[in-house]
């Protein structure tokens, strides 16, 4: 029993002791002076708590405020002074303790936080109010936030306004204005926001809820799956196209990304609560980047497939998705307040599904809030935090809220947990087993009770309500990695599991308990149901609090779950005992009519009648008064119309007890017989002895009341008229109804009247009623009795209209700036807004536009429209616009598909989609400030000894002009350890505005005369300088190197790049399309003519480099199809040269079935001849066992080409805890002591959130299962690893990584050895960093990178180590606009593969122009012909070129004879013809034309005249050799570029050779000789050769435009000026 202990709260005893005296104290004034009106004191002597800092007002201690406020008329969600019981405040001043200390010094832990403008990280914060805030105070706080220097929502601060509490909820908080929003009018409570995290089969069966040979009376049996019931899932999202959650009866289930193509879908709804484009209809379908949220709903309420495994314990209820985490798991609060309160609006929303399917029923919350450093000793939330007083708004709402105790170990009930309204769940593990006799508490779950929240009810502070199995629990797996390249969509959740512990895998265990009993009486409140749970559950424990509870455990709760009890008490009867498992069963005793008439069946009833899928309930009570019976039993048994029978079920143990007993058994379909005469039901009950009562027997009638549906074929296109029929079973027909979609059922035939058997039904139905697409048809059949049969579901495609495309919206609808995203900007912000478009019609569509329309400005850079060059269909794809925000305020921003109707969209309700975005004002003074990539170099890369300018921009965020500016800029000087200015600049006007950042340009010179890394810093001063804004400090690499132009990619439609690497001689370019692996040709002059297939059935995972003798080796997962139809991967290899020639594939690693694993990020390194690959080996089924395990496996060979000589994988780690999704290629670099390697694995030390951690291991090449490892980074990604082997035979690494993401990334790097003794990286600000990628030279390693600053997207490089790998912090110079997309060498240059946010590559070359003096003789012309020649070595290129010698000298020899010959010919012909003719001379005088030149073209059916150009003037920009060339003609080069235009000038005459090889023409075949010029007769004089003509130009100037250049034509008398198209005479 519960019973209630009343007693006294301390803090409401110190609060009517306080009254005490007020009343006092004013009784005396009034009986000693006149009536007169005092005031409440507002403030009395703090409270000093031991270990709580107090709190400051200046230099004093702060009074502590009474906050005993009255709100009048004022609206209010709350109760009336609810403050005052909030906790943690010890100290009882509405300032929260843990703020307390971050005042004190303590570092912020928000996971949001930044470095604010006094310095410190900033907080998080719920400022609560005694009233709901308004309009007066949301301009008061949001003034004191800017007053201390808030970056606002435009820099992507969190502001919400709550609706269900009176409270406003802010992040991005400077900690300087903490005590002036304390001191606030209204504010009562200043809570710091919790850091929100998730809480991480043999349960299901082990709780009753799935049937187990252990226990009997589980809730599936007895035909309660929480049918009718939805659940919302507040997690990390959820991946619902996963086979256990995307429907119900798991037919036709292959995953699909679109929720609702189901014809009995689960999911009903989502939101995503983390995004602020979210569109609050129930519409979005937030995917799971985490996996947390998938496992969690599965376990709630996955079907666990066509397989039936891994059940949830709530499989018939329907998903509600709402995403309140992160795809990194932990977040603040603000996210999780805004997904409850989501949750509470839509309590009762019709989602448009179905009438069982409304609204909220159920909500399940595996997070809570995270320990903190700032609350030492932290036992969690006493009830009264933010989140907690939600979960009571939601409790009271009717919603059953079912939440997470946490993983602490300790005692601690954190919020929401800690909710009034919450049941809180601990975890215990079930040691893998069904039966709970061995069950122990979980090691890390947390226990109670919780902290007194100060109010009267005892049995608030009883926390954890139950317990529930965590530990072990297998669920659904989500896909939550990216999609491969090429693939128009993410990868989809399919019928994976994996296995997870935690408090969060408990709750959803108790919420799909949940449901089923709310499909058992679904008029229960939440309250009931509470009460119902903790009174079912097995108790464990002793009590804890026995003057409150008799039962209550602080660890066990009230006890363990058990749902079959918890049902029997919704159903009123007794519950079935746990022991035994059942009880016995033996046969009855022979002859004899029993013990007595003990045993009485109250249900069924005679001739009743039972339908197939219908539950049966054998009830009844047994007299225990003369017989000591042990167990009741029930039988069923079946008779014909022959006269014979026979047994459905032998003699069954019934649950409950032996005084009130029962047993729920579903008709089974094969049960129904048409020869049925009747069918008897006996019970009986049994003694110690085997005895048998007296056999009690009741009659029943089983039948099948069915309706199957025969026309249309599934398959169909339903066109016009559509005629269904089918076939009707079962008694009493009456009618056939049936409905479109989600519509109403409507009387589609009366059948004629017929007692028992089949007939036949039918009628017609108009498609045209409906739009073309996809729609179900249901049909179900209705009995004389009312009786409903199961409904038949088909989906057919209506197509009356011609094929057109249906375009829709895809996927989330995300709002970026700079590339980062935000929830808000500021006013004049160009924000990127992302969105995914499908074509879902039945056609594919060309050229499909798109339109942003947003309050705002046009931008001609960042437009607002857009096109699709192409989207078939089926097909996905992502596309951004731009929105140039110029008007604060918050706006409804519209996309719009297709908006000029050029498409017949069937539907276009689903062309337009609407969000509200918050667009603040600027700051009206001036703000200043150096903003990402302030500064840059001209050239981008300075050389040693050679001036060049450092640009830096000042920007201005406010409104206001600043003027008379001072700048300067300084080096630092190492030799002396100390900055020296170089140079000052004034800077009159940096303009402000309202719409746009106004920004200025200084520009600095200096020369470095020594290559290396230099630093600088620039010193802003000046009115209205902020001081932690005046400085900017950066380094820029000084290097013989240059950067040159770069050349655009060529890509096929659909074509997409993998991966990049260059050779000496060009490079290779991998690509895929519709799914292949291609490899395309890069020559050295940066251009693609071609490419090969690599492999036509790629697997997504690919490696590269390039090898020591110059070919390229590459390795890939291939898929294949097995001989009993498996899609298996397996690792393929071969080499490619730069012309795509490639060596025979070979294949390694164990073919592994997609269900059973997979190989991913591998990657090559090459020394001293050897080569190794290495990669993760993730294994599902881990022979048999299915426990998920990812280890690292190595392989090697000396002769990589020969597949044997690779052998076997070894495994060098095991056991690493990483998903595909959250891992990058490994970074793997083999040296002369180990091979070394680079791992990412998830940690959740230190801050108790998990994350992706970087750790590094080395062993010898040979030897398996490596011992060392180190941790070397967190929230780390794309590794990067080289070896630099010394004279002495030591390994040097050089590592580089990417530490966080978005604003706050940065580039971590760093040189240490092999036992990794130096754990200092240097770590540099990157913003959006995507790539990093590391090039060796001569002069050391260079780390090319990207990142989103003032320009967008720019890729940048820098010297990271010398040629010893020695750090050099050279991070770096910005070279040109794009993201990095990789990188390769070619000789000693450098090309670097960048891609626009459009989606267009381009290479640049950075040229090395130093290197050795040793100088290159230049090849003869005999080496220059080989080079050109066919052939793979030189002796048969030299045959080659013999043969075609010799061809020539014969074809040269035949056309001599056949010339003299003809010679002689002719001089005979001449002499006749001298003899009959005179010779006539003619006298030819040329004239000039005068005009313009005219041109003729004959090709016409009609002569044409017209005018030929006047004047062509060509000016061509110079290459990268002219300016090579240029620069060793003003004698700017070296020895290098020497080399260089030598070799420039081989290639030139290669070509010319080539060229005149190409021209020779084929030798003539016998009688085939071409006819010959005529020759001159004897005797006739030789007329000289006639000399070259000069080229005749002359110079031209145009008076208007002062423009010279040069005019061929002497002739002209007119021109247009070709630069300002005036005319003029020449």
């Amino acid at each position: 029993m519960m019973m209630a202990n009343q007693r006294t709260s301390l803090h409401y005893g110190a609060l009517l002791f306080a009254f005490l005296f007020l009343f006092a104290d004013m009784s005396g004034m009034v009986l000693a002076q006149e009536p007169q009106v005092d005031e409440l004191p507002e403030g009395e002597a703090p409270i000093l708590i031991e270990g709580l800092p107090p709190l400051y007002c200046g230099d004093e201690l702060c009074e502590r405020p009474t906050r005993l406020i009255e709100r009048g008329d004022r609206a209010s969600s709350e109760a009336p002074m609810w403050w005052l019981g909030y906790g943690p405040d010890l100290d009882w001043n509405g300032m929260d303790d843990r703020l307390q200390r971050v005042l004190a010094g303590e570092p912020s832990v928000s996971p949001t936080a930044m470095i604010g403008p006094d310095g410190r990280k900033t907080v998080a914060l719920v400022v609560d109010y005694a009233w709901h805030p308004g309009a007066s105070e949301i301009a008061a706080l949001q003034g004191v936030l800017h007053d201390h220097g808030w970056i606002g929502e435009e820099g992507g601060a969190w502001f919400q306004v709550m609706d269900s509490i009176d409270a406003l909820v802010v992040d991005k908080v400077p900690v300087s204005a903490l005590m002036d929003i304390y001191h606030l009018d209204g504010v009562v409570v200043v809570e710091m926001q919790n850091v929100m995290i998730p809480f991480n089969g043999v349960a299901s069966e082990a709780t009753r809820s799935m049937p187990s040979e252990d226990y009997t009376a589980s809730t599936y049996e007895r035909g309660y799956t929480g049918e009718g019931v939805v659940i919302a899932v507040l997690d990390t999202g959820v991946d619902n196209e996963h086979r256990a959650l995307n429907d119900f009866d798991d037919i036709d289930d292959e995953p699909d990304s679109d929720a609702t193509s189901y014809n009995d879908q689960k999911w009903v709804a989502g939101f995503d609560a983390t995004s602020s484009a979210s569109n609050p209809d129930g519409t979005v379908d937030p995917d799971d980047g985490q996996g947390h949220g998938t496992h969690v709903a599965a376990t709630a309420l996955g079907t666990g497939g066509s397989d039936r495994v891994h059940t949830g314990s709530g499989m018939g209820a329907y998903l509600v998705d709402i995403k309140v985490l992160t795809d990194s798991g932990g977040t603040n609060s603000q996210a999780s307040l805004n997904g409850i309160q989501w949750m509470i609006n839509n309590k009762d929303t019709d989602w448009g599904n179905n009438d069982s399917s409304r609204g909220i029923d159920v909500a399940s919350m595996s997070f809570g809030s995270l320990s903190s450093p700032l609350n030492p000793d932290d036992e969690g939330d006493n009830g009264s935090g933010a989140e907690a007083r939600l979960v009571n708004d939601a409790n009271e709402a009717g919603i059953v809220c079912v939440v997470a105790m946490g993983n602490d170990g300790s005692k601690r009930v954190p919020s929401p947990a800690s909710a009034d309204g919450a049941i809180s769940i601990g975890a215990v593990n079930d040691r893998n087993s069904v039966n709970r006799t061995d069950d122990v508490l979980a090691s890390y779950t947390n226990y109670g009770p919780r902290l007194d929240d100060g109010d009267d009810d005892e049995w608030d502070e009883l926390k954890p309500d139950i317990t529930s199995y965590g530990t072990g629990i297998t669920s659904a797996s989500a896909a939550t990695g990216p999609s491969f390249p090429g693939q128009p969509e993410r990868p989809l959740a399919d019928s994976d599991y994996e296995s997870k512990d935690g408090t969060s895998m408990a709750t959803p265990l108790v919420s799909g308990i949940v449901a089923t009993l709310l499909h058992a009486d679904d008029t229960l409140e939440p309250e009931e149901i509470r009460n119902i749970l903790r009174n079912s559950s097995e108790e464990r424990g002793s009590a804890s609090q026995p003057s409150i509870s008799n039962r209550w455990n602080d660890k066990w709760g009230f006890g363990l779950v058990d749902a079959s009890c918890a049902l029997d008490k919704v159903l009123d009867r007794v519950c079935t005992p746990l022991e035994g498992g059942g009880g016995i069963i033996v046969d009855p005793p022979p002859g004899g009519d029993g013990l007595g008439d003990d045993v009485t069946m109250s249900s069924p009833t005679n001739q009743s009648l039972y339908l197939s899928g219908n539950t049966l309930s054998i009830e009844g009570a047994t007299d225990v008064g003369e017989e000591d019976y042990l167990e009741v039993q029930v039988k069923i048994e079946q008779f014909y119309d022959d006269g014979d029978s026979f047994e459905l079920t032998s003699w069954l143990g019934a649950d409950g007890t032996v005084e009130q007993w029962y047993y729920d058994l579903i008709i089974d379909d094969d049960w129904i017989d048409e020869d049925e005469a009747y069918t008897l039901v006996y019970a009986r009950a049994l003694n110690a002895a085997g005895e048998a009562s007296s056999v009690d027997v009741r009659i029943v009638h089983m039948t099948r009341l069915a309706i199957s549906i025969s026309e249309p074929a599934l398959g169909t296109d339903l066109v016009g008229f559509v005629d269904f029929s089918g076939i009707v079973e079962g008694p009493e027909h009456d009618r056939v109804e049936y409905k479109i979609d989600n519509g109403d059922w409507v009387l589609g035939d009366t059948l004629s009247e017929q007692d028992e058997g089949t007939q036949s039904w039918s009628f017609t139905w108009d498609s045209a009623s409906v739009a073309d697409g996809s729609h179900r048809i249901s049909v179900r059949t209705i009995n004389a009795s009312g009786v409903a049969s199961d409904v038949q579901r088909r989906t057919y495609e209506v197509d009356n209209l011609p094929a057109a495309p249906d375009f829709a919206f895809s996927g989330s609808v995300e709002v970026f700036d700079a590339g980062l995203p935000v929830n808000n900007a500021v006013a004049g912000t160009v924000l990127e807004v992302r969105f995914g478009v499908r074509n879902i019609g039945d056609l594919d569509a060309n050229e499909v536009y798109l339109r942003l329309d947003g309050p705002g400005d046009d931008s001609s850079t960042y437009p607002s429209e857009g096109k699709i060059t192409s989207l078939d269909e089926g097909e996905s794809v992502r596309v951004t616009l731009y929105w140039w925000a110029t008007e604060a305020g918050t706006h409804d921003v519209t996309l719009s598909l297709d908006p000029s109707q050029q498409y017949e969209d069937a539907n276009r309700e689903n062309n337009a989609y609407t969000f509200s975005f918050q667009i603040d004002p600027r700051p009206v003074e001036p703000m200043l400030r150096f903003l990402a990539g302030a500064s840059r170099t001209q050239p981008e890369i300075p050389t040693p000894g050679v001036p060049f300018d450092i640009q830096i921009r000042l920007d201005n965020l406010g409104q206001s002009d600043a003027t008379s500016l001072n700048i300067g800029l300084e080096r630092y000087l190492d030799d002396v350890g100390s900055w020296t200015r170089l140079d000052d600049k004034s800077i009159n006007i940096v303009p402000g505005s309202s719409t746009t950042s106004g920004y200025a340009f200084t520009k600095f010179a200096d020369v470095i005369t020594d290559p290396g890394y230099v630093a600088y810093r620039v010193v802003l001063s000046g009115s209205g300088v902020e001081l932690e804004h005046s400085q900017s400090h950066f380094n820029v690499t000084v290097s013989d190197l240059y950067v040159g132009a770069d050349v655009p990619i060529s890509l096929a439609t659909g074509e997409t790049p993998v991966e990049f690497v260059g050779l000496d001689d060009g490079g290779l370019l991998f690509t895929t399309i519709d799914g292949e692996l291609h490899a395309r040709t890069v020559t050295s002059t940066l251009t693609t003519p071609g490419g090969v297939v690599i492999e036509e059935s790629w697997g997504g995972e690919l490696a590269v480099l390039e090898r020591d003798d110059g070919l390229v080796q590459l390795a890939w997962t291939r898929r294949s199809l097995s001989l009993e139809g498996y899609v298996l991967t397996d690792i393929a290899m071969t080499s490619i040269s730069v012309a795509g020639k490639t060596t025979p594939k070979h294949y390694h690693m164990p073919a592994l079935k997609l269900s059973e694993g997979s190989y991913y990020g591998f990657t090559f390194d090459q020394y001293d001849g050897t080569m190794v690959l290495a990669g993760y080996h993730r294994d599902l089924s881990t022979g048999g066992s299915w426990q998920d395990l990812t280890s690292i496996f190595v392989l090697s060979s000396p002769t990589p080409d020969r597949g044997a000589s690779w052998g076997n994988a070894m495994t060098v780690l095991v056991d690493i805890d990483i998903q595909p999704a959250d891992a990058q290629p490994l970074a793997v670099g083999l040296g002369k002591e180990y091979l070394h390697i680079l791992y990412q694995e998830y940690r959740d030390d230190v801050s108790g959130v998990e994350r992706v951690g970087l750790m590094y291991t080395h062993g010898a090449l040979n030897e398996p299962s490596w011992s060392f490892q180190y941790s070397v980074g967190d929230e780390a990604s794309h590794p990067q690893l080289h070896v630099i082997v010394h004279d002495d035979d030591t390994d040097r690494l050089v590592g580089a990584w990417i530490e966080g993401q978005g604003k706050t990334a940065r580039v971590s790097t760093i040189s240490t050895n092999s036992i990794w003794s130096n754990d200092n990286p240097i770590r540099t600000s990157t913003p959006g960093v995507r790539t990093i990628a590391m090039a060796l030279q001569e002069e050391g390693v260079y780390l090319y990178h990207d990142e989103i600053n003032v320009y967008g997207p720019v890729s940048r490089m820098g010297l990271i180590a010398n040629q010893h790998g020695e750090t050099t912090p050279g991070l770096s110079n910005m070279l040109f606009v794009g993201y990095t997309f990789g990188i390769g060498t070619m000789e000693e240059d450098t090309i670097v593969c960048t891609v626009t946010p459009a989606g267009s590559y381009s290479l640049t070359k950075v040229v090395s122009l130093s290197g050795s003096e040793k100088t290159i003789e230049s090849p003869g012309p005999i080496e220059i012909l080989l080079e050109y020649m066919p052939g793979g070595s030189d002796s048969a290129k030299l045959r080659f070129l013999g043969i075609m010698v010799a061809m020539l000298v014969a074809f040269l020899g035949f056309v001599i004879v056949s010339v003299r010959r003809s010679h002689s010919e002719l001089e005979g012909m001449d002499a006749l013809l001298s003899e009959d003719m005179d010779s006539v001379e003619l006298m030819v005088d040329i004239e000039q034309d005068e005009g313009p030149l005219l041109l003729i073209d004959e090709s016409e059916d009609e002569l044409t005249v017209s005018e030929s150009a006047v004047a062509v003037i060509v000016e061509e920009e110079d290459t990268l050799a002219e300016e090579l060339e240029k620069k060793l003609v003003d004698g700017e080069g070296n020895a290098r570029l020497e080399r260089r235009m030598q070799r420039k000038q081989q290639r030139e005459m290669g070509e010319m050779a080539a060229a005149l090889q190409n021209g020779l023409p084929p030798l003539p075949l016998p009688g085939q000789l071409p006819p010959l010029p005529g020759l001159p007769l004897p005797g006739a004089p030789v007329q000289p050769a006639p000399l070259p003509l000069p080229d005749l130009k002359r110079e031209a100037q145009c008076p208007s435009c002062q423009a010279s250049f040069s005019v061929k034509d002497l002739m002209l008398k007119r021109i247009n000026c070709p630069v300002c198209d005036a005319p003029f005479d020449l």
